[in-house]
């Protein structure tokens, strides 16, 4: 038993080794020092101060908790190098995490960080108010009493439930129709006018949204319209606390709503911020004591508009759909996920034969690029498709990775070595391969962040001095460019709307502008139709790099320069090298 703790302790301590030098540059030692790494258990895990505190107290009273944000380990800064040891020898490996059968690891490190960090500021963003216990306990369960989730009449979305007072908000085009109320706010909610008034609060509000969110659901960053509702926006949070995230541009905010809480949202918060909660069980909150978490309950909040008729003149046009020919696209990682869920894997899947038929001849300069390869090396096609690049060259050794499964087969079915796999996380061997190429796959990921991790996989898997080529679709497309010969999909199923002479989706709290045949991208990110072959449209997600983007994007990614940039038939392309130092 003690050998085979020693070996997992071994890797579990290795793994934490490796992580942290990437993470923070803090080493991990095997001499005893003041201070401990722990190596499974952070904030990240869900974990709680109180839960580390209740580990340690029994060994040691005096010691520094660092718990950093958005890890699944945290630190111990000991007074001693003796108390660190004892402790060590007391927990690593031999004590249960929260009771359940995972044992807790540690190990010493050369340093901690100087403290516990946010990215997120606590400052509020112009124009947000928060009163807090604007309502009693007793009045809160009246309210909460007043809606019966499960037999009464409601929208059930796929992330909570919703229901609608006033006039009813429409989810696909984030509107709603001011010639169609419905049902007025009950009466049993009018005691709040005069509750508000006594916090001159401004309450003529003539729409109610009431959500209901069990543990762990939440909303996508969005602006709620502003042709639509006028300038104050009222949220009441009843049951449970949560954080709810603003953010404008590079700037970040996280607001503790507790429950009993009054939100009011208006000028610049309520125009020119997005707002959102993150889909989890625990959220991250500040005390007296430093970093910790908090379970979220079953939260139910009261969102109280008021509705405008006609065009917005506010002074925040850069957000406004009156103002501009597209709404301002605001993309978190729950957005992310289901954007490209349906709109870039479920599509490929519904296509892949279609595709197959019309995906045959190579790019005169990928061909080229592949030529330059030295008789006997390893190339991975990354988002291979059909295998198009996968049948020549034979000098070299190819193999290809897909997301999709249906496109994998048709590989496979070619006799080409494939895997199915996310260009997130390739299943491969770090510096392994010779050569990668990602054609016309980077620009279906829909935030910055996701594609640059995509980049750095690439570089990750490549040996030193190996090269890679990339190809994304370019904004700057000439009128006859092959990318945008795709027929106009007119006959969608789904909701659309039209603003301005340009067709919207709004899906995931997101509004992405529909792709027109043979015109000017109007936005970075678009939906672009394909019609298939014997019927059935479907929309496909793309972020257009501007020129000079994806240049600025690998400089992000460390290891890699660029050799040369072009443009390509429609298309932003770099081929770069990895540092012959970088091992």
């Amino acid at each position: 038993m003690e050998k085979k703790l020693s070996k997992k302790s071994y890797c579990k301590q290795r793994r934490a080794y490796h992580r942290l030098l990437r993470d923070m540059n803090i080493k991990c030692c095997d001499n005893s020092t003041q201070y401990l790494m722990l190596c499974n258990i952070g904030l990240m895990t869900g974990t709680r101060r109180e839960t580390l505190q209740d580990i340690i107290d029994p060994y040691v009273r005096k010691y520094d908790l660092i718990m950093p944000l958005n890890k699944s380990y945290c630190f111990v800064k000991f007074h001693s190098t003796e108390d660190a040891v004892h402790v060590y020898n007391k927990i690593h490996g031999r004590v249960r995490i929260n009771g359940q059968d995972t044992l807790l690891y540690a190990t010493f490190t050369e340093s901690v960080p100087d403290c516990d960090y946010s990215e997120w500021s606590s400052d509020l963003p112009p124009g947000l108010k928060l009163i807090e216990n604007i309502v009693t306990e007793e009045q809160e369960r009246m309210l909460l009493s007043t809606i019966d989730w499960y037999n009464e009449e409601l929208s059930a979305l796929k992330h909570r439930r919703v229901k609608h007072f006033g006039y009813e908000f429409k989810y696909n085009s984030n509107k709603v129709d001011p010639e169609k109320p419905i049902a007025p706010i009950p009466e049993n909610y009018q005691f709040l006018r005069e509750l508000f008034k006594k916090y001159d609060v401004p309450y003529d509000h003539d729409q109610l949204t009431i959500n209901h969110y069990l543990p762990g659901q939440g909303i996508p960053l969005h602006v709620d319209t502003h042709s639509v509702f006028e300038d104050t926006i009222l949220s009441l949070s009843l049951g449970s606390a949560c954080i709810m995230d603003f953010k404008k541009e590079n700037k970040k905010a996280a607001v503790f709503l507790p429950p009993r809480s009054l939100l009011i949202m208006s000028g610049e918060a309520r125009y020119a911020w997005s707002h959102g909660i993150s889909p989890r069980h625990n959220d991250v909150v500040k005390t007296t004591d430093g970093i910790t978490t908090q379970p979220r309950g079953t939260r139910v909040s009261f969102t109280f508009r008021k509705v405008h008729r006609g065009d917005c003149h506010c002074n925040f046009p850069k957000y406004c759909d009156t103002q501009q020919n597209y709404t301002a696209t605001l993309i978190d990682t729950e957005a992310a996920l289901g954007i490209e869920n349906s709109y870039v894997h479920n599509v490929y899947d519904q296509i892949s034969n279609h595709f197959n038929e019309t995906r045959h001849k190579q790019w005169p300069n990928v061909s080229k690029f592949l030529q330059t390869l030295d008789t006997g090396d390893i190339l991975l096609d990354v988002g291979c498709g059909n295998g198009k690049y996968l049948c020549s060259e034979k000098n070299i050794f190819k193999i290809g990775c897909d997301r999709s499964n249906n496109l994998t087969t048709i590989c496979r079915n070619k006799g080409f070595e494939v895997l199915l796999s996310d260009c997130l996380y390739l299943p491969y061997r770090d510096n392994s391969l010779d050569a990668v190429i990602c054609i016309a796959v980077i620009h279906h990921l829909s935030t910055h962040d996701r594609r640059k991790q995509a980049i750095f996989e690439l570089e990750r898997v490549l040996r030193p001095r190996g090269k890679c080529l990339i190809y994304v679709w370019a904004k700057e497309q000439e009128k006859d460019s092959v990318q945008t010969a795709y027929v106009r999909c007119c006959n969608s199923t789904r909701k659309k709307e039209d603003i301005s002479g340009m067709q919207k989706l709004t899906e995931y709290g997101v509004t992405l502008p529909v792709h027109e045949n043979r015109t000017k991208f109007a936005s970075s990110d678009m939906l672009v139709p394909w019609k298939r072959k014997g019927g059935g449209n479907f929309f496909r997600y793309y972020h257009v790099f501007e020129e000079g983007e994806l240049p600025r994007l690998c400089t992000e990614v460390p290891n890699f320069t660029a050799k040369e940039v072009y443009y390509d038939q429609g298309n932003w392309c770099v081929i770069l090298r990895k540092n012959e130092q970088a091992i």
